[in-house]
C-alpha cells in the first residue's frame, strides 16, 4: 500500500516531467555532440553516445529522488506519512523502490535512445558498435541503468539525512562535477584517494568517460559493488536517523 501511495504521489506532481525531459534533452544533446566531434575515421563508442545520461541525466533523477523526501519536510507532508505508514523505515524504503524503479525505466529507455540517435547521426562505419545487437550496447544499457538505480538509493538516503533539498542537491552535483575530479587530479592525492571515490567507481562500471578514472584492482564488477556499498550504507544511516529523528 505504501509503495502505491508513493507512485500516486509522484503521479500528481509536476516536478518529475520536468526533470525526465531535462534526462532527454540532455541525453539527446550529448549525443548528437559526442557524433558530431567523431573524427571521420572514428568509431564511436555505446558509453560516449550516451554519456549525457550517465554524467548529466542520471545526477537529475537523483535530485528527484530527493525531492521526494525533502518536499515532504518542506511542506510538512512528512508527518501526514508517518502517521499514514507508522514504520518510518518502511515509509523510506517505499519511497526508494518507487524512485529506484523510475530511475531504473527511465535511464534506460534515454541510453538506448541516446545510442539509436547517435547511431543515426554517424556513418555506418563510424556506428558500428552502436548496433542493438552487439553485447557492449546492453552492457551499457544494464550498467548504467544500475547505476541509475543505486543513485537514486542513495539519494533518498540523502535526502532523509539532509531534510533539506539545496544540501542534497550540492552534495549531488558537486561530488561529481567538482570534488571528485579535483581530488583525482592532485599529485600526491589522487592515486591514493582516486579509487575510493563513489563516482569514480561509478564511472569506472559504466565505463563513462569523463573524468580520470584509476586502475581498480577489484575491476568493474569490483566498482559497482563499492558504489552500491556507499549507498546502502547512507541508506542505512538514513532509516536510523529518520526512526529515531523527530519529523
Amino acid at each position: 500500500m505504501t509503495i502505491n501511495a508513493e507512485r500516486i504521489k509522484l503521479q500528481t506532481t509536476r516536478s518529475p516531467i520536468w526533470l525526465i525531459l531535462a534526462v532527454v534533452v540532455l541525453g539527446l544533446s550529448f549525443a548528437a555532440i559526442q557524433a558530431a566531434a567523431l573524427g571521420p575515421h572514428g568509431v564511436l563508442k555505446p558509453e560516449r553516445a550516451a554519456i549525457g545520461v550517465s554524467v548529466f541525466g542520471v545526477p537529475v533523477l537523483m535530485i528527484l529522488s530527493a525531492m521526494s523526501v525533502t518536499g515532504e519536510y518542506r511542506s510538512g507532508m512528512i508527518r501526514t506519512t508517518f502517521l499514514a505508514t507508522p514504520n518510518r523505515a518502511w515509509a523510506l524504503a517505499a519511497k526508494a523502490i518507487v524512485m529506484a524503479a523510475l530511475s531504473a525505466v527511465v535511464t534506460a529507455l534515454m541510453v538506448a535512445g541516446s545510442i539509436a540517435f547517435a547511431a543515426s547521426l554517424v556513418t555506418a562505419e563510424q556506428g558500428d558498435e552502436l548496433s542493438f545487437a552487439s553485447t557492449e550496447v546492453w552492457r551499457a544499457i544494464g550498467a548504467m541503468s544500475l547505476y541509475a538505480v543505486l543513485g537514486a538509493v542513495l539519494a533518498v538516503g540523502l535526502g532523509g539525512l539532509l531534510r533539506h533539498a539545496a544540501a542534497v542537491v550540492a552534495v549531488v552535483l558537486l561530488m561529481p562535477f567538482v570534488v571528485e575530479p579535483v581530488l583525482g587530479a592532485l599529485p600526491q592525492v589522487g592515486a591514493r584517494v582516486g579509487p575510493w571515490l563513489p563516482f569514480g567507481n561509478a564511472y569506472t562500471f559504466t565505463k563513462t568517460p569523463w573524468f580520470q578514472t584509476f586502475s581498480l584492482w577489484w575491476g568493474p564488477a569490483g566498482a559497482a559493488l563499492y558504489f552500491a556499498a556507499v549507498a546502502a550504507a547512507v541508506f542505512m544511516l538514513a532509516l536510523v536517523v529518520v526512526t529515531r529523528r523527530d519529523p
